[in-house]
């Protein structure tokens, strides 16, 4: 049974990719056609406030960075930014609106990424909710994994408050969402929603020391290091 989830997620992982590929140019587009029924948006206002508050110093590594919205926000504080995503369109975005030279890019499906270096600190925003449950706990090894001694982990994200923007569905044990493009074509992305008490909850177990909490109502942030 778990062979089977495995698969159900790593095929859901790549369709994940093709559509962000797709997506890349009207993601958090504010002219661009909504892609579900509702917008979850983060102003940038806020992410620069939460990213001020976690004041990443150091070597910073951004897990799925997406077009680059806490790119720039984190290269205001670290010395450096490695950014990593599995889109190449999203990494060209991100290539061309942050421009920073304290920032390298790494092209890489994360699951199977396996870093060279460590790092101050991890930050991944708006993609733990995209994380599969059975990678989860995969996932966490790979950011203990990267973090150096006395390292910090963080990140920002839909809460289980913005569910309301979705229909879930459950494909294989994997909770898909449909994400609509400009042109009409619908894709799947696997969407979990956490309760932050939850998820602290979870992430305890796994040994790390977290505090997430809700912001904006309907976002969630969290700051830890491993027990």
């Amino acid at each position: 049974m778990n062979a089977k989830r495995r698969k159900s997620a790593d095929d859901a992982i790549a369709a994940q990719v093709r559509y962000y590929d797709l997506y890349a140019s009207d993601y958090v587009n504010p002219l661009a056609p909504s892609n579900r029924r509702a917008t979850s948006v983060l102003p940038p206002t806020a992410a620069r406030d939460l990213i001020d508050d976690i004041a990443p110093k150091g070597d910073v590594l951004e897990l799925a960075c997406g077009p680059g919205g806490f790119t720039a926000e984190l290269a205001r504080h670290a010395e450096t930014v490695t950014a990593i995503d599995a889109s190449q369109q999203m990494l060209a975005r991100n290539r061309a609106e942050v421009d920073l030279p304290n920032v390298r890019y790494i092209h890489a499906d994360i699951f199977d990424w396996q870093p060279a270096d460590t790092y101050d600190v991890v930050f991944f925003g708006f993609w733990l909710s995209h994380v599969p449950p059975v990678r989860f706990d995969d996932f966490w090894r790979l950011v203990r994994t990267c973090l150096r001694y006395n390292g910090r982990v963080a990140f920002v994200d839909e809460s289980d408050r913005s569910m309301v923007n979705d229909d879930i569905r459950i494909v294989g044990g994997v909770p898909l969402a449909r994400r609509a493009l400009g042109e009409g074509h619908t894709h799947d992305v696997i969407k979990l929603f956490w309760n932050p008490d939850d998820l602290t909850g979870r992430l305890r177990t796994l040994g790390w020391n977290m505090s997430v909490r809700r912001v904006h109502d309907i976002f969630m942030c969290g700051v830890g290091y491993q027990h």
